[in-house]
């Protein structure tokens, strides 16, 4: 049975500029995998233009630094109420924010070679 098929709400993908061209390449296993789902992409300006075509919506973040910041991302997925946030970026800031997100979607981590671990 496909992912998609259990997936009730938005697949949201975190990538704000880590990474490169190999971010990219781990966005379409992730569109095929859900394909019945709207996938978000949150990233950078720069991020947006190298996924064009990969995503249905693409939320433009500045990657500002700081708790604002960090407080407005953790706000705008609450509202999103994903049923699954895929991190590509694996950063510190991005796995603390896992526990900021409520409802608690499940949280992927997507490593180098592209494998899907499960944070939560």
């Amino acid at each position: 049975m496909p992912a998609s098929s259990h997936t009730k709400g938005p697949v949201i993908v975190i990538w704000l500029g880590s990474g490169g061209p190999a971010r990219r390449a781990a966005l379409a296993p992730l569109r095929v995998r859900h394909a019945g789902a709207p996938l978000i992409l949150l990233t950078t300006p720069d991020g947006a233009r190298a996924a064009d075509g990969l995503a249905d919506e693409i939320w433009s973040d500045g990657a500002a630094r700081g708790a604002a910041a960090f407080l407005v991302r953790a706000r705008r997925l609450s509202w999103a109420s994903p049923a699954i946030v895929y991190d590509l970026e694996g950063s510190p800031a991005t796995r603390f924010l896992r526990f900021c997100v409520w409802p608690r979607p499940q949280w992927r981590l997507v490593a180098r070679g592209g494998e899907v671990a499960p944070l939560s």
